[in-house]
């Protein structure tokens, strides 16, 4: 396909199949997934071999079950962007090696208090993986701002990248988002009190100080089970909650940096 020129069906098709099999080539039952996911046996094995695109509701539960997105019609996984080129930081030599033990790959999800509205908190879902012996970040937030200009819709979903850099009593991410030129660095430390399956941190947003807005917040992150029958509805509480409605343990962190710094 020429630089420019749109894929033609048979090539989306391909595209799809190639990257179901990537995500599947760990799977130890296709006809398990298939029941956890809501999908006939014999139609996945269709997509699978780039003779059929699955239906908008069953690529939702494809995509919610491997934790992608509707990417996966569009762009070979394994043909993405080199993890060193996602995000460059200026370090001096290398890298000390990520005590994965720590920070397992996997499904999690974070509290963080609002740059821009004190009484609130956001709540998203992070993906760390590690690749090319570098440990990425792939976040999902909801924001209250207009869909596009005009709009009387309030919210909408972000994407992000981003990579986590390993310390002695933590690890540090640096992550960027799509929609402006704003970086974002947050360090967690290991575990929250007495919870060791939490991190709790602060995050800084590389802008000028506005009378009506934080460049500072807390934040607390919590690592999830490995079911993906249960990230669904994770997602759904994804979005901007008044921090009364946190849970205690996370609300008391989530305080820790005072407001307006």
């Amino acid at each position: 396909m020429k630089k420019g020129a749109s894929p033609n069906p048979a090539e989306l098709r391909m595209i799809l199949a190639e990257n179901l099999q990537l995500l599947t080539s760990e799977v130890t039952s296709i006809s398990d997934l298939c029941r956890e996911i809501g999908v006939n046996r014999t139609q996945f094995n269709r997509y699978l071999g780039g003779a059929a695109f699955p239906r908008p509701d069953v690529l939702f539960r494809i995509c919610s079950y491997f934790g992608v997105d509707a990417n996966i019609l569009l762009r070979r996984i394994d043909a993405t962007v080199e993890p060193a080129a996602q995000l460059e930081f200026p370090l001096r030599g290398p890298l000390r090696p990520f005590d994965h033990y720590m920070l397992p790959d996997g499904m999690y999800r974070y509290w963080r208090k609002s740059f821009r509205q004190p009484e609130r908190a956001y709540l998203g879902l992070a993906q760390i993986t590690t690749k090319n012996g570098l440990k990425l970040w792939k976040g999902y937030d909801i924001h209250d701002q207009p869909n596009r200009a005009g709009s009387r819709r309030f919210s909408r979903s972000l994407g992000y990248t981003g990579t986590l850099i390993q310390h002695f009593d933590g690890f540090t991410l640096m992550s960027s988002t799509p929609y402006n030129d704003l970086m974002n660095i947050t360090f967690f430390e290991y575990g929250l009190d007495s919870h060791p399956d939490y991190y709790s941190g602060i995050s800084f947003v590389t802008r000028r100080r506005l009378a009506e807005a934080n460049r500072l917040v807390s934040i607390v992150m919590q690592r999830l089970p490995k079911e993906p029958r249960h990230w669904i509805n994770w997602a759904r509480e994804c979005g901007s909650h008044p921090i009364t409605s946190v849970p205690a343990h996370i609300r008391a962190a989530l305080q820790r940096v005072p407001d307006h710094i």
